[in-house]
């Protein structure tokens, strides 16, 4: 009996040791994310200033376990970088330089920081960025040539036309200002009326009879696209942006089967952009085409 006494006040011992123990413990506090002087936010000053430096301290009683930046957006966040390793257990501190961009909104960078207890605890630092609106560029002036006529391969009118300055050529006249020629016209069965480049291999063959064009060294690379534009529009043009508009690439190296008022667009190997309409037609190989052209300076 007296066995079962001491037996039971040994269990009766150890309980209220374990119970003294539990009410003993502290608890221990999750871990904090603060930044400098307490700033949690930044105004940019203007579109260069893209890069951000924060100071960043994170104190942990629980001790570090990992520190993560978090790219956040509407969509969720994103992780960028995980730090493991720590000089101190319990306090850490670093710098982050934030790049943003302008004209993209707020830019969010989110600290978390998670204890060995697996507490954690985030902040999250925002950059205002900076809006820019675009100046628009302004027209540029043209050059606009009227009633220019350019003779078949046949013909005794000139066939060569220069948007530099306007002028047509002959054969003779043509040769000695190869690198300032941009158009040749003639007249074939499959193509019909047709203005190429110097370099096109049927504006070649069209002018094999033409004196010296067959062994031109410079042959300008004008090329071609055709254009949606009416004949009215074309008259309505008073600078470049009909031009700069042009957002596809001038690839062919002829406009065939030309007709009465239409127009097409046309860019130099110097780089300048233009328009052309036909205004009139006389159909053979002994025949002309006169067109106005407008093109950037």
């Amino acid at each position: 009996m007296k066995k079962l006494l001491l037996f039971g006040l040994g269990v009766i011992t150890s309980l209220s040791v374990l119970t003294s123990c539990k009410k003993d413990e502290v608890a221990v506090a999750g871990p904090t994310v603060s930044f400098a002087n307490n700033e949690n936010s930044y105004t940019a000053k203007d579109e260069s200033d893209t890069n951000r430096l924060i100071t960043v301290t994170v104190n942990a009683p629980g001790e570090l376990a990992t520190i993560k930046i978090y790219e956040v957006k509407s969509t969720g966040r994103t992780s960028l970088i995980t730090i493991t390793d720590f000089p101190s257990k319990t306090k850490h501190e670093f710098t982050y330089t934030i790049k943003s961009k302008p004209n993209t909104g707020d830019y969010k960078i989110e600290i978390e920081a998670t204890d060995k207890k697996s507490n954690s605890s985030s902040s999250i630092f925002t950059v205002k960025t900076f809006t820019v609106t675009p100046t628009p560029t302004p027209a540029g002036d043209i050059s606009s040539y009227s009633a220019k006529l350019l003779g078949a391969q046949n013909a005794s009118a000139g066939s060569f036309l220069s948007t530099t300055n306007g002028l047509v050529y002959d054969a003779t006249a043509a040769n000695n200002k190869q690198d300032s020629i941009d158009f040749v016209y003639y007249y074939g069965v499959t193509y019909k009326s047709t203005i190429g480049a110097p370099d096109d291999k049927d504006v070649i063959a069209a002018h094999t009879g033409t004196a010296n064009f067959s062994n031109w060294t410079k042959r300008n690379k004008t090329r071609f696209i055709s254009s949606t534009l009416t004949a009215t529009q074309f008259d309505a043009i008073k600078n470049d942006t009909e031009m700069t508009a042009i957002s596809s690439t001038l690839s062919d190296t002829k406009m065939t089967d030309l007709a009465v008022d239409k127009v097409f667009a046309f860019k130099t190997e110097a780089g300048k952009i233009g328009f052309v309409k036909v205004k009139s037609l006389v159909v053979d190989a002994k025949g002309s085409i006169t067109i106005d052209v407008k093109v950037q300076k």
